[in-house]
Formats: structure tokens, sequence, C-alpha cells
């Protein structure tokens, strides 16, 4: 006979962020350009399958210096603007990366700008323009807190873990960033060894200088491996990795007993397993499917899978999952409310 009620609660880690299988820089569209009142504005759509971490414009009027401007993605969709002082015949080229440092895309170049007006620009104002000055390239770097602070990208101190933890727990990695412009983004991008995909989570900023991250228990198994991103509001971005920005920090989790959920005595134990979703967009429900099977031969399947999650509000909420046919045997399935914001649920 199957109990009448047996409880199975799971939490699970799931970064709904990017799961960056791709090696694209974002692509630019839709792009266009205006000019009213002194001051001219461009917008696009910028999109990328991993999500874009910095988009740029830069403009000139004819002949004149260059300057940089980061544009800003509208709060609904993929589109990015920007708006600064100038006419028809200023010129313009954007550039755009990705989270996983793929670009930059170009729209346009210095040598070939675009102009408010959409007209070609004369080839004298390009050669009279002044050399844009080149940016040092983006890496990551280290010290201590007696040094003087950095006025061009972020840096990140951080020290990889020298234990082993227990796996199939919240493990949570810390860190320091200083910056003289202010951090705009912090993630922590991680993955299992040997897979090519990163998962992105957003760092949480404690006090000064200090933030953390979690690797959720879901993927606290085997070897883990993570990078450290920031990016400025000036538009600068530091990359983190043990050694140089290529390599990954590595932790090794320190194997248990397997994860299972208690039940009553005449039912026996109950194994689960997850599959974790790829990238969920904010304003979009969230399917997440289990497979809860008796670890016993003469078990029986439960009447009731409970799901216990903490969304973007930081509450601990619960939902009833349902059976779920197209899951096999033992399968379940649950739809939580769409998230109004980014970042990760547990």
């Amino acid at each position: 006979m199957r109990s009448k009620f047996v409880a199975i609660a799971a939490v699970c880690g799931l970064a709904l962020a990017a799961r960056a299988e791709d090696t694209k820089a974002p692509s630019i569209a839709d792009v266009k350009a205006s000019a009213k009142g002194g001051k001219v504005t461009i917008e696009a759509r910028i999109t990328d399958e991993t999500g874009v971490l910095s988009a740029i414009c830069h403009h000139r009027s004819p002949g004149g210096a260059v300057d940089d401007s980061p544009m800003v993605k509208d709060d609904y969709d993929d589109v990015f603007k920007v708006t600064f002082s100038g006419g028809a015949d200023s010129e313009y080229w954007l550039e755009s990366s990705d989270l996983l440092g793929n670009g930059p895309s170009v729209y346009g170049t210095q040598a070939k700008p675009y102009t408010a007006n959409g007209k070609p620009s004369s080839g004298k104002a390009v050669a009279q323009a002044e050399p844009k000055e080149e940016k040092p390239k983006h890496h990551a770097s280290r010290r201590t807190g007696k040094q003087a602070r950095s006025s061009g990208p972020p840096v990140i101190e951080h020290r990889k873990p020298s234990t082993q933890p227990p796996e199939n727990k919240d493990f949570t990695l810390r860190m320091k960033i200083h910056s003289e412009s202010p951090v705009a983004v912090s993630l922590l991008l991680m993955r299992q060894q040997g897979m090519s995909g990163l998962n992105n989570v957003k760092l949480n900023h404690g006090e000064g200088d200090s933030y953390d991250g979690t690797i959720p228990a879901a993927q606290a198994k085997g070897t883990v491996e993570y990078f450290i991103v920031a990016k400025n509001e000036a538009g600068q971005v530091t990359r983190l990795g043990d050694g140089d920005a290529k390599t990954p920090f590595t932790v090794n989790f320190k194997p248990g007993s397997a994860a299972v959920a208690a039940a009553p005595a005449n039912t026996g134990p109950y194994a689960f397993t997850d599959n974790p979703p790829y990238r969920v967009p904010p304003g979009k429900a969230i399917v997440l499917r289990a497979q809860v099977v008796p670890t016993a031969d003469d078990g029986t399947l439960p009447d009731r899978v409970v799901l216990l999650w903490r969304g973007n509000d930081a509450q601990d909420q619960m939902s009833d999952m349902q059976p779920d046919p197209a899951g096999g045997y033992g399968g379940f399935r649950v739809e939580l409310p769409a998230q109004p914001d980014e970042g990760a649920i547990f």
C-alpha cells in the first residue's frame, strides 16, 4: 500500500543566469541615431546567449577628440541607449562584450564611423580626428590591502579554498573588490570540471570592499571550476582566475553519503535527482523537474513531493510538485512564478 503522505523536501540550488556555451561576441542590430537640441541619442538592440557585460559608444565631433560613453540597457528589453552632447554631424561607433569575455563586437570603427544624421562621415573629419587613446587591456591582478587603490580596472583579492568542503552543501567563497569607480557588476562564474558551460551568479556585497558568492548544494560535488568577474561604472572589467584570466580556480568537494530524503519507516528512504534549467529571463515562469524514487526494491513512489525554494525576494517558500509522466518513473514537476529581477533562486 502506498503511504498517504510522504513529504520530501529538497533544496535545489539553481543559477538562473547564463549557462553559456557560446564563444560568440554579442550581436548589435537595429541601431538608430537622432540629434535634437544639441543632444545626440543612440540606441541599439544588443543580445548575447550568455549576457551582455558592456556596451560602449565612442563618439566625437568632426575632427574632435574621442569620448567614451557607456550605454544603458532598458529594463524591459535588449535595447541599449546613450545620450551625449553633439549635433547631426557627430560621429560614433559601438563596441560590446559578453560576460565570458567574448568580443568586442563592433558597429562602425574609428576609421569608418557613423554619423547621427545617417550620412557617411567625411574622410577629412576622420583624418583630423585625434587618435583614440588605447585602453589598458583588462586583466586580473592581486594586491595587499595596504596598496593604493587602482585608478584602472577593478582589483580582485581572493584565495581559493585550502581544504575540502563537504559536498551537497552550500559553500560560500569570499573576496574583496577594490575600484575607484563604483562596482556596477560582480559575478561568480562556475562549472563542473570537464563541462564547457559556465553558470553565473551575482555576488553579494557586504561591508566596504567585501563580497561573497555561493556554490549551491546541487552543484557542490566533485571538482568545481570558477572565475570572479567585476565591472565598474567606468566600463572597465577584470576577470580573475588562478594565475591568469583563462585558468579557473578549483575547489574539490569531499564525498559524503548519497543525498536521500528520509520518509516514514513503512516506506523507506528516497533518492532524488534534478536537472537545473538553463537561463530563465526575468518575467518568465520557471519549470523545475525531478525524479524521486525509492531506494529499496520493494519501495513505493511517494504520494507527495514538496519543493522548498527561495526567490529573488529572499523569502523561503514551499510548492507542491505534481506527477510528470514525461519525466519517466518517479518524475515530478513544478512551475514556479516568474521572478521580477535577475539573479539566482535556491
